[in-house]
């Protein structure tokens, strides 16, 4: 898989991740647990630019 192809795939699993979070389908628990699986699968190692 390309490099681009990678990063959009793990931009639109965080967004539905944060969509889920906010309309209280998922616990914060439930969210950092996912976020931290995305981060591990695709080698994210920090995310400066999430507020």
């Amino acid at each position: 898989m390309e490099k681009n192809d990678k990063l959009l795939r793990y931009s639109i699993q965080v967004s539905y991740l944060g969509i889920l979070r906010r309309e209280g389908l998922l616990t914060d628990e439930e969210y950092e647990k996912c976020m931290s699986s995305l981060k591990g699968d695709y080698g994210i190692v920090s995310d400066i630019l999430v507020d």
